[in-house]
C-alpha cells in the first residue's frame, strides 16, 4: 500500500488529528501512535523535539503541505497529521 493510499484509509477509518496546533496538543497531553510532517512545516523541529520526548514515532515525508492535504482528501494544506489510531490502514508500518 502507498503512501496515498494508507493516508487516505487511515483519515477515513481511524482517528487522526490535522495541523501543528493538533499535533503539538496530542504530543503533550496524549499518546500518539505516530505523526507525520511535511517538509515545508515551521515547526518541524520543534515537533520533532517532542516526538523524541514522548517517544512517538514520526516520519518526514517529501511533501509539501497541500499535496499532504490532497493525500488526507482535505482541500486545505496540512503541515502534520497525528495518528492516534490507525483503523484499516498500514500506516504504522510505513517508514521515511
Amino acid at each position: 500500500m502507498d503512501l496515498k493510499t494508507a493516508l487516505s484509509v487511515c483519515v477515513k477509518t481511524g482517528k487522526t488529528y490535522l495541523g501543528k496546533k493538533e499535533t503539538m496538543r496530542a504530543l503533550l497531553v496524549g499518546n500518539p501512535k505516530k505523526v507525520i510532517i511535511s517538509n515545508d512545516c515551521r515547526d518541524k523541529n520543534r515537533i520533532e523535539y517532542y516526538c523524541k520526548l514522548s517517544g512517538t514515532d514520526h516520519i518526514g515525508v517529501n511533501l509539501s503541505s497541500l499535496t499532504l492535504g490532497e493525500y488526507c482528501g482535505k482541500p486545505f494544506p496540512i503541515s502534520s497529521l497525528t495518528i492516534i489510531n490507525p483503523g484499516d490502514s498500514n500506516i504504522l508500518d510505513m517508514k521515511e
